[in-house]
């Protein structure tokens, strides 16, 4: 099965780490990799997703998670939610 998951994916750099100095990150799922470049940081949580995602499968939770993250299934296919970044401006006061 293949399915197209929209995740939030964050970037931090981690100032004290010299050897995994960037951090991906998707709320969604909670998980969270690192790597030496931002590339190898995606690439890693990809890597750690996929092994998320294949364990709820084998306990058979995936589909309860992909409902719980807003997927809606319609004629055997798997729909994401719609995403939408938009900037907000937000007074704080000093």
């Amino acid at each position: 099965m293949q399915i197209l998951l929209p995740l939030t994916i964050k970037i931090v750099i981690d100032k004290r780490s010299k050897d995994a100095p960037f951090v991906a990150y998707t709320p969604e799922l909670d998980v969270a990799s690192c790597g030496f470049t931002e590339e190898k940081a995606r690439k890693n949580l990809q890597e750690a997703v996929t092994i998320v995602l294949e364990e709820v499968k084998k306990k058979g939770k995936l589909n309860e998670l992909l409902e719980e993250l807003g997927f809606q299934k319609e004629k055997q296919q798997w729909i994401p939610p719609r995403i939408s970044f938009e900037p907000f401006s937000i007074p704080l006061s000093n």
